[in-house]
């Protein structure tokens, strides 16, 4: 996703990945949580600090104004309450706290790098929901966390003065909140009020995430357990010592503990009020026990990664595959309070009080997340996954549409098609049920039927009326007209599989057939997907072998014409549901092999015509092998990927994780298989990794993948025993009980298994 800054930030080398290594077996079998290693593995813009699962407040240090940890900055600026993990735009970093024994002489309002404290990799330490670093100065910051709230402390040298700066202006992207009266259209909203007891509120209003119209405020409240001797609050470039409150764009408090050794702050958060930020500390952390939450928020996490035991592989393929699986539960966010309030994308307070909806969450990279970590999630819990996909219904209600990238409660309109319908047919068919289908499916329909704007007067599908009319986006109004058609086909396809899946069976045919459209680019001269006019011509000067012509003003110049983030080698091939189509489009398969054998000899790369596991419309081509009958291939290249894509370095991570998409692939391949097709509930076969993999679902259902035999290329598969030469493996097939997936292994290439049309995975369509 949005690859200016993808690529501009992996030149310099400022992702950073928190690595989990393969824990170690006790005796009794049952594996010990896994930590982070900082200075080991790094890339895709994550974040090291603490959080839980699909935690809202996610507590973590920053070394940038953009609210990002850059691995090799030598600086942090703060830690702030809120992130994302591995998004491509900057994004929260709200209300960023920094331990100093520094006097107030300079507001941070005007510059905070007087205030900048230095650090360095060795005296720093990442573990799911704890995070501890010894600043340069001394001081040691420790960090745990419940869902809204969390705890620090601050660990000062002795005899030093100990202050602390809670920097109410550290959000990525402060806006003017636009709860301001007419007369404060200039003010930017950023609230703190400090009180002589020690506890101190506040507000921020941000939002423009990748430059959009987006906004959301948000809410804190925190307490220290030892008294202030001084405080001051800065606004802009004045500093005020005898006041206790502040608003603008660059505001914060400082204070003075006086020479105490050891501070605790715990604070909370909430996207509804101050008054539910502190309701939300309160239920959670009641006491100053950071031990006790540190022990709480570990056992969390120990208890949803260990129902994921890998055994076998090398230390570099346990660690990366731990990380991966990590970040695959950081995101979408509890969005709602412990009460059960939430801010609607309507702007007014919902409550989920008697309804069978118990969180209501937020943050969904939808165009990303959809190709492989909805479904990983919905078969560990489909519980909070239908919570998830409810969440994206009540945001259609509340605004008339579903938000494309929904971030807080407003939406984006991040990357082109129609995506949130995808989630929603992915997430149920495997297993995610329990929310309004029904209206889900309305709303669905509305999208893919009716030319419409929704708020910030922008559209959930652009170009819609020319799409129904043409069966395509055409090229002279759209420039990335090709992909954004291929993406509507997708979302046509899943809301295909979601009415038939619920029973609708009218709806079901109807975008069934729409789901053909992508056949209307098909080039009959060149056998690739090209842009075509309103008129019915085709784009001039299309040059697939050189990504040609260039898009005018794209984010960046190697993008073709037509695609976004890509060219047509990268775009032609996400067509997953209708392979044996296409590949009869591209002339047959004795001319798609060599089409693919060419595009797998480079597996990162822009502007060009071959693979880039940076960006997330090739995820699913190295099993396009796989339909045509030759999953070998598939083999080789999954093998090759992994090994030359993915490391332990600091930017080991290929291109921004976006919240979790990036690391799915490994996670998925790893295994063994891939949910290839958007909408339906299965895998592709591809090639285990592991010698034993043990997946604990929900619905007391277990599977254990397990390989024997050296090299990478399957020779043949067995299901709970028996023979199971189908390269297809529905999810209906994971019953009660435990289910055996066993691999045999050769370090030579079976060509015939899965080379017959019945043993292939079918077309859906």
């Amino acid at each position: 996703m949005r690859i200016l800054t993808r690529l501009r930030f992996s030149l310099i080398l400022l992702f950073f990945l928190p690595i989990l290594p393969a824990p170690a077996q006790s005796a009794a079998g049952t594996y010990d949580a896994v930590d982070p290693l900082i200075g080991t593995a790094g890339g895709g813009n994550t974040f090291p600090g603490a959080t839980l699962p699909f935690g809202m407040i996610q507590w973590s240090p920053d070394t940038n104004t953009d609210a990002w940890y850059a691995y090799n900055d030598k600086q942090i600026d703060g830690f702030s309450l809120t992130h994302v993990s591995g998004a491509g735009c900057p994004l929260y970093g709200d209300f960023a706290v920094l331990p100093t024994t520094a006097e107030l002489k300079t507001s941070p309002g005007t510059s905070f790098a007087p205030y900048t404290a230095a650090f360095n990799h060795g005296h720093e330490e990442a573990h799911p929901g704890y995070y501890i670093l010894t600043l340069g100065n001394g001081i040691r910051v420790e960090l745990t966390v419940a869902l809204h709230a969390g705890i620090g402390r601050f660990t000062f040298p002795e005899g030093t003065d100990a202050r602390i700066l809670v920097n109410a202006g550290s959000s990525a992207n402060s806006i003017p909140d636009k709860d301001s009266k007419p007369h404060d259209h200039d003010s930017f909203g950023n609230h703190i009020l400090v009180r002589p007891d020690g506890t101190f509120s506040g507000w921020s209003s941000a939002g423009r995430f990748c430059g959009s119209d987006s906004h959301y405020k948000i809410y804190v409240a925190g307490s220290f357990n030892e008294p202030l001797v001084r405080s001051a609050v800065w606004q802009d470039d004045a500093i005020h010592a005898d006041t206790i409150s502040a608003e603008g764009k660059h505001t914060g408090a400082w204070l003075d503990f006086g020479k105490q050794h050891e501070v605790l702050l715990k604070v909370g958060v909430s996207f509804v009020s101050e008054a539910g930020a502190r309701d939300n500390l309160d239920r959670e952390i009641r006491g100053w026990d950071f031990d006790g939450l540190h022990a709480t928020a570990r056992g969390i996490w120990t208890r949803l990664l260990n129902r994921t035991v890998v055994e076998g592989g090398t230390p570099d393929q346990r660690t990366i595959f731990y990380t991966g699986l990590y970040h695959s539960f950081l995101s979408p966010n509890v969005f709602s309070d412990v009460d059960g309030d939430y801010t609607g994308f309507d702007g007014k307070i919902h409550s989920l009080a008697g309804k069978r909806q118990y969180v209501q969450y937020a943050n969904f990279s939808d165009w990303d997340i959809y190709r492989n970590t909805v479904q990983l999630q919905s078969l560990f819990d489909p519980a909070i996954e239908s919570d998830m996909m409810q969440s994206l219904v009540n945001d259609a209600v509340e605004s008339g549409w579903y938000p494309r990238w929904p971030a807080a409660n407003d939406v984006t309109y991040v990357m082109g098609g129609d995506s949130p319908v995808i989630l929603l047919s992915s997430s149920y068919a495997f297993g995610a049920k329990n929310f309004d289908v029904d209206t889900a499916l309305k709303y669905m329909v509305k999208a893919g039927s009716q030319p419409g704007t929704g708020p910030h007067g922008d559209s959930e599908r652009p170009f819609l009326a020319d799409y129904l009319k043409l069966g395509y986006v055409p090229n002279e109004k759209d420039a990335i007209s090709a992909s954004r058609t291929l993406e509507y086909t997708s979302a046509d396809f899943a809301i295909a599989q979601f009415a038939r899946n619920i029973n609708h069976v009218s709806e079901s045919e109807t975008f069934l057939e729409r789901s053909q459209n992508w056949k209307n680019l098909i080039d009959p001269e060149t056998h690739w997907i090209r842009p075509r006019n309103s008129d019915g011509s085709w784009e001039a000067g299309f040059d697939p072998e050189h990504s040609l012509p260039k898009r005018a003003n794209a984010p960046v110049s190697t993008d073709q014409n037509g695609f976004e983030e890509g060219n047509t080698y990268q775009y032609s091939f996400m067509i997953p549901y209708d392979y044996p189509d296409l590949f009869q489009a591209m002339g047959g398969e004795a001319q798609v092999e060599p089409r693919l054998d060419k595009f797998f000899t480079k597996l990162r790369c822009w502007g060009e015509p071959c693979f880039n596991m940076e960006n997330e419309p090739d995820f699913v081509t190295p099993y396009a092998y796989v339909f045509a009958g030759m999953p070998w291939k598939s083999q080789d290249v999954i093998t090759r990927i992994a090994k030359a894509t993915f490391t332990t370095k600091p930017d080991g991570l290929p291109g921004n994780d976006d919240l979790g998409a990036t690391s799915g692939v490994y996670v998925w391949n790893a295994l063994g298989f891939y949910p290839a097709v958007p909408g339906v509930g299965g895998v592709v076969l591809g090639t285990p990794m592991f010698d034993k993999a043990t997946l604990r679902f929900s619905g007391n259902r277990t599977l254990v993948v397990s390989r024997e035999g050296k090299g990478v290329y399957v020779q043949s598969v067995t299901l709970d025993g028996a023979p199971y030469p189908n390269s297809w493996l529905p999810v209906a097939k994971l019953h009660p009980g435990t289910t055996q997936l066993h691999f045999k292994m050769s370090e030579q290439p079976n060509k015939q298994r899965g080379a017959s049309e019945d043993d292939r995975p079918p077309s859906f369509r």
